[in-house]
């Protein structure tokens, strides 16, 4: 079984469509997520930083089976609020006009954590991998040195963590929810190397500038301040021992790579 990547826009009818579908499936019915739905009661509503995102989907014998948003925070900015603190940091502002955000990363139940043949590639990955590669790829490409994201502190920010974001603070709470901060430097070549994230293959156009390593200093000392010795699956554990019972820390426990982030 091989997977296609491809990408798109808010323009793309047919794949903008799929897109809205399967973030519906995904966050709305399996995960609870409050979101704008269409009449339709199956597509969630486009949203103002649509038109500002590029797209990337998965699929298998046509049929779309994962996506992700990215956003060159300079043009639009979703969930900025969960990040002005990280902002007013003189190294993110040194590489501001560098940097991305990437949400809505999300799998169907029954493609997480199998390997995939991509297609087109001499590797195997998973999907949710898959997307992020190709994504950060095409980022790469564009300019893009710094990645940030927001995600559950539970498989989902494990699955990010062995690609190599870093964790950037504390979890926080907004609309009832645990969440945690996440940012990574695209030609973080070290840290890729030392963990095995399938981004060491990667052969970037550009290389590092002197802002992205200043950034990427700043994460690796957020990342050691709030880890201490713990290993990302450690410290999720634990964070999620201390959450009430509910569906969501169930998923989280329960499901392979390819886990949400959010929307």
């Amino acid at each position: 079984m091989a997977v296609t990547v491809s990408f798109f826009d808010d323009t793309s009818v047919p794949e903008f469509r799929e897109y809205r579908k399967l973030k519906h499936e995904v966050f709305v019915l399996e995960q609870g997520w409050q979101l704008p739905v269409d009449a339709d009661g199956q597509h969630v509503e486009p949203d103002p930083f649509d038109p500002h995102s590029m797209f990337v989907i998965g699929r298998v014998d046509g049929s779309a089976i994962g996506i992700a948003r990215a956003t060159m925070i300079d043009e639009a900015f979703p969930h900025a609020d969960f990040f002005v603190g990280l902002m007013r940091r003189p190294e993110i502002k040194g590489v501001r006009a560098a940097v991305a955000t990437v949400n809505a990363v999300a799998v169907l139940p029954a493609f997480r954590g199998r390997p995939m043949r991509v297609l087109g590639s001499a590797r195997t990955m998973t999907t949710a991998k898959a997307l992020m590669v190709e994504l950060i790829r095409r980022l790469e490409r564009e300019g893009t040195e710094i990645v940030l994201l927001t995600t559950s502190p539970g498989i989902a920010a494990v699955f990010f963590d062995h690609l190599g974001f870093y964790v950037l603070g504390p979890t926080f709470k907004s609309a009832g929810r645990t969440l945690i901060n996440m940012g990574l430097g695209i030609h973080d070549s070290h840290r890729f190397n030392e963990i095995g994230s399938p981004l060491a293959l990667e052969a970037f156009t550009n290389g590092s500038t002197e802002a992205e390593d200043r950034c990427i200093g700043y994460f690796r000392e957020q990342a050691s301040a709030v880890l201490g010795a713990k290993s990302m699956e450690e410290f999720c554990s634990k964070q999620l021992a201390s959450l009430p019972y509910s569906a969501g820390a169930t998923w989280e426990l329960s499901q392979g790579n390819g886990a949400p982030d959010a929307p």
